[in-house]
């Protein structure tokens, strides 16, 4: 599995990077000509949904689904957490549904039943197990079966709204909004579909889409070129702009929280097993931290007591104050034995701010749930 992973990270590497090295100029031939068949069967599998040789199963509540064009990286989790907890203090009993990446069970699981927490990792996956944590009074469930998983939250938790994470390419379940993330810096891709590129499926794809949300909009200087190449594919849905802002510091376990200002010229070494560490890495530069060394694993990695320990090792050779993660890092590292840690660890936690676009998002929930209390 390590041996994936890293190969995983070194072909994004390639995206990132260019055609650069013959190594990956020839990886990347092969790859693309893998694309071809992919995308070859994501037309085929459409197709089936689109002419109903294939079903698609409706629940009786509505379902809002946040989804991507791409893998990974547009801020998913924390846009979930948003619209979930909006939801919420409209006085809606919410329940959000995950596949689960990671999680041990291939049954529906409740994670979280609204009122207290019912597992946790390494059986609950990172995300759902962040996502209890961050919401009380929201179920959170997973399962491969997103239908099943549904009836679970309705019969057994009797929730009224359903948010499906990662749903844009579920077509087996019914959706009734479609909410899908971009990210500024890289909203196609690199313009290629898997695994030569990060697209789940063509661009044109966008023209289901309720809503569209540039994330990371901070990020670039020239939004008005992203919108317009949205337009191209999809052009009546509303485009709204979010950004993610730092919250704070959290220390192992929770048991201790500081301002985003601690990292004003703290000297320290940052690691990430996630989609995006770039991102990560900016906010970390914006608050002022002075990166030592960034130590990127690949995405959803599950860290070993050696990775921490050596983790450990180079922050205290490069003099650091100081190690930081990502809260979903910060997640798969509790279930370790951290008795012998003597650098100090944090979590930097953020939350997702839509700068344009909310009065859209509002009106269309306002819409649907409507709709559906008559």
């Amino acid at each position: 599995m390590k041996a994936v992973e890293a190969l995983s990270a070194w072909t994004v590497r390639c995206m990132a990077a260019g055609q650069t090295t013959w190594a990956a100029r020839c990886w990347l031939a092969f790859l693309r000509l893998v694309s071809h068949v992919y995308g070859g069967l994501v037309l085929l599998r459409a197709a089936l949904f689109a002419r109903g040789v294939t079903s698609v199963r409706r629940l009786p509540v509505p379902v809002l689904s946040v989804g991507n064009l791409i893998a990974g990286g547009t801020g998913k989790t924390p846009f979930v957490e948003m619209l979930a907890r909006r939801l919420q203090t409209q006085g809606h009993q919410v329940a959000i549904v995950l596949r689960g990446y990671r999680g041990r069970s291939t049954t529906p699981m409740i994670i979280s039943d609204g009122r207290r927490l019912l597992c946790e990792p390494p059986v609950a996956a990172d995300e759902a197990y962040l996502l209890a944590c961050h919401l009380p009074g929201v179920a959170v469930l997973t399962g491969a079966d997103r239908y099943r998983v549904g009836q679970v939250a309705l019969e057994q938790l009797k929730c009224g709204v359903i948010v499906l994470d990662d749903g844009f390419q579920h077509f087996r379940l019914y959706r009734d909004l479609d909410i899908v993330l971009l990210d500024a810096a890289n909203p196609m891709g690199y313009g290629r579909l898997l695994p030569s590129g990060l697209l789940r499926e063509r661009p044109d794809g966008l023209g289901r889409a309720d809503l569209l949300v540039v994330t990371h909009a901070d990020s670039v200087s020239d939004l008005d070129a992203i919108k317009r190449s949205l337009r191209r594919y999809a052009p009546s849905a509303p485009i709204a702009l979010a950004v993610h802002r730092p919250l704070g510091l959290i220390g192992l376990c929770g048991e201790e929280h500081l301002s985003p200002s601690h990292l004003d010229g703290q000297r320290l070494v940052a690691f990430s097993g996630i989609a995006n560490p770039r991102g990560f890495e900016t906010s970390l530069v914006r608050l002022g931290a002075v990166i030592l060394a960034h130590h990127v694993f690949p995405d959803h990695y599950v860290y070993s007591a050696a990775d921490l320990e050596a983790l450990s090792a180079a922050t205290m050779k490069a003099h650091a104050a100081c190690m930081v993660t990502t809260e979903k890092d910060m997640v798969k590292l509790t279930r370790l034995n951290l008795e012998k840690m003597v650098t100090p660890l944090y979590a930097l936690a953020i939350s997702l701010e839509m700068l344009e676009g909310e009065e859209a998002l509002d009106r269309m929930l306002t819409c649907l749930l409507g709709a559906s209390a008559s």
